[in-house]
């Protein structure tokens, strides 16, 4: 009977202790969130928008890392991938001298001994980051994959990966460009015409088919004024200039051709300065080995006609 009554008695005593204020218990304890300390590594990358297959990138590449976790990473490696589209397998790549795609650049692997929890990163590259001679010409993603082995155990592991787009194209190909503008005298007629002159250049290694579709844009003061398909009769074809011949360091002249576009300058008594602008294979009918320098605008000082 006394057990029961000292069992019934500490109970009563415990009931009133956690009544009192002073010893409630603390729920919101228990609501707070566990802090999870880990690394996040992520990256950023910046490329050459063209570049030929078999080129060596070096540092035309910058790749920045960063440690957005709040804990201090160990070693991870750092890899530069090819990829014909954005879905990048996070996983070590395979470097190989011919082209796969997602292929590991030569040279393209990279180690951090370790990152700082808030530590960015420039990182030193020291590879020579060559893509495949026997690359197809084409639109790509270059990409840096952090972490690809996964040796480091993050807070967000989908966030590894970064991309810039580069173009290939082949070193075998053609390379047109605008070289000039020029016009024409004014003859004696009803009325004196002054017609605008383009040149356009092969200098690539190769020579450009026939019937590829590629035209030639020219703007006048930003407004569209011809069009020509560069194997129209506008464009000079001859035994000594024919854009359409592949570049000869022994005589550049042949593969250069002028056009005769159908713009005519407005007479004008007194002479006009005119912003004329070019533009050669707008539509990438073509591959070159070069698809930067397609573009050419100069002013064109007009005389009175």
């Amino acid at each position: 009977m006394k057990k029961i009554y000292r069992s019934r008695l500490a109970l009563a005593l415990l009931l009133i202790l956690l009544a009192l204020p002073g010893l409630a218990i603390d729920k919101t304890i228990a609501k707070k969130p566990m802090i999870f300390f880990a690394p996040d590594l992520t990256a950023t990358i910046k490329c050459p928008g063209h570049a030929l297959a078999g080129q060596d990138l070096r540092k035309k590449i910058a790749v920045m890392v960063e440690n957005k976790g709040n804990a201090a990473s160990s070693g991870f490696s750092v890899d530069l991938v090819l990829s014909s589209d954005a879905s990048v397998p996070m996983t070590l790549a395979g470097y190989a001298a011919n082209y796969h795609d997602n292929v590991l650049l030569k040279g393209g692997r990279e180690f951090v001994s370790s990152l700082a929890a808030g530590a960015k990163l420039d990182l030193v590259l020291n590879g020579s980051n060559r893509i495949p001679a026997d690359t197809p010409a084409g639109d790509y993603y270059l990409a840096a994959v952090v972490d690809s082995g996964k040796a480091v155990k993050e807070k967000n592991e989908n966030n590894n990966i970064a991309l810039c787009r580069i173009h290939i194209s082949r070193p075998d190909a053609p390379g047109l460009t605008v070289s000039g503008f020029a016009h024409t005298g004014a003859p004696a007629g009803s009325p004196p015409e002054c017609r605008l002159l383009v040149t356009i250049n092969n200098l690539g290694a190769a020579p450009i088919p026939l019937g590829s579709g590629a035209r030639l844009d020219v703007y006048v003061n930003d407004v569209l004024v011809d069009s020509v398909d560069i194997d129209s009769s506008k464009v000079e074809q001859t035994a000594y200039h024919d854009m359409h011949n592949a570049f000869d360091a022994a005589n550049p002249g042949k593969s250069r051709s002028v056009v005769g576009t159908d713009y005519i300058f407005p007479a004008s008594a007194s002479g006009m300065t005119y912003r004329c602008r070019a533009v050669v294979d707008a539509g990438d009918a073509i591959s070159e080995a070069n698809e930067a320098n397609n573009s050419f605008s100069r002013d064109e000082s007009i005389p009175p006609h």
